[in-house]
């Protein structure tokens, strides 16, 4: 017999007059409502019990009905979420319908009356008590929701069924207790709460305030000991001292194969000079002025090398000892209070050096 009204219910909003609160929606959301409530019964007939309660939600959202809320709590109830079927019967049963209201609207509300009598002794009822708690703080939760601390200690109503209650005590693992209760069943639960770790106070101010989980649980940030400095790093030192590192060790390295170019440039020169016989004049040989300006080229360009050679090494030995004091003093340093001091190479046309301020 139940089944057999729900579809009517949801087309009589809009068979019959509609009341002053319908007539101010437009034709397009009573026509979508329409179409909403319609196939909200369908999945209700058809035990779609969570489909019929957001099609039936939807429909309410657009026009107004005690046929979409009855079903929307047989729903409900049909799910066992008693507690969540009574608040909507109630919406029902509380609200003025005009004289002038359609009759399945009427009906509706005395359905809803019959209805909510004959739910409202199942429903359950569990007080959480906490043991030890001491005037602590302690985060609640009860099927994954908050609890808040106002319903802690007192009876409150709740669905037949099984539920999980988790605790969290400051600094202690999670306390997660089941229960099983049956219909109109008032029941205790009573969790031991241990003692947590003590709670050391941020220096010149208060914990409070810094954060709270689910039914109000403090959370205190970690606090270093009085008297242990904070370790800080540098990240100017650190990256001077890597970048001069790196330009020290290219530096040698472009230093090196300049020297070696040079050398082999010299050798080629003597070669040279020694087969033409220009180290000889006068004894034979042929030292033309062809030759000679070769060699002069040669030893020019051997110079050139060797010199840049010579400066790659110098210049890459400042940076490398630069960026290596850098390194030194930042992973060595003291975990003190950041000071102004600081290091750094320098390279000029006239010269080449590290410079700092301590």
């Amino acid at each position: 017999m139940l089944l057999r009204r729900c579809v009517p219910f949801a087309a009589a909003l809009f068979l019959l007059l509609p009341t002053g609160e319908v007539r101010a929606q437009s034709d397009q959301d009573r026509a979508a409502a329409r179409s909403l409530a319609t196939q909200g019964a369908e999945a209700f007939t058809s035990g779609r019990f969570e489909e019929a309660i957001d099609l039936l939600g939807r429909a309410e959202a657009l026009v107004h009905a005690p046929t979409h809320l009855l079903l929307i709590a047989r729903a409900q109830a049909r799910l066992g979420r008693l507690v969540a079927a009574k608040e909507t019967y109630l919406r029902i049963v509380r609200e003025e319908l005009p004289p002038a209201a359609p009759s399945p609207f009427k009906r509706a509300q005395q359905d809803a009356r019959e209805e909510l009598a004959a739910i409202e002794p199942r429903i359950a009822s569990l007080r959480i008590a906490l043991e030890g708690a001491a005037g602590r703080k302690i985060g609640v939760k009860l099927d994954g929701q908050p609890v808040a601390d106002a319903l802690l200690g007192v009876h409150r109503p709740i669905d037949p069924g099984n539920h999980v209650v988790t605790v969290v005590p400051p600094g202690l693992a999670p306390i997660e207790q089941g229960l099983t209760i049956g219909d109109g069943e008032r029941k205790e639960l009573k969790i031991p709460v241990p003692e947590g770790p003590a709670v050391v106070p941020p220096p010149g101010g208060s914990v409070e305030g810094q954060g709270t989980w689910g039914g109000g649980q403090t959370e205190v940030p970690p606090v270093a000991p009085p008297g242990t400095p904070e370790r800080k790093t540098n990240a100017v030192m650190l990256g001077g001292g890597i970048t001069a590192t790196a330009l020290g060790l290219g530096g040698i390295v472009v230093g090196s194969v300049f020297l070696a170019k040079g050398s082999g440039t010299q050798k080629d020169a003597n070669d040279l000079s020694a087969a033409r016989g220009c180290e000889s004049p006068g004894v034979g040989g042929d030292c033309g002025p062809l030759i000679q300006a070769k060699i002069k080229a040669l030893d020019s360009d051997a110079a050139s090398q060797q010199t840049i050679g010579v400066i790659g090494l110098i210049g890459g030995g400042v940076f490398l000892a630069g960026g290596v004091t850098l390194l030194v003093l930042e992973l060595t340093a003291k975990p003190e209070p950041a000071s102004s001091a600081w290091i750094a190479p320098y390279v000029t046309p006239t010269g080449l050096g590290v410079r700092g301020a301590f």
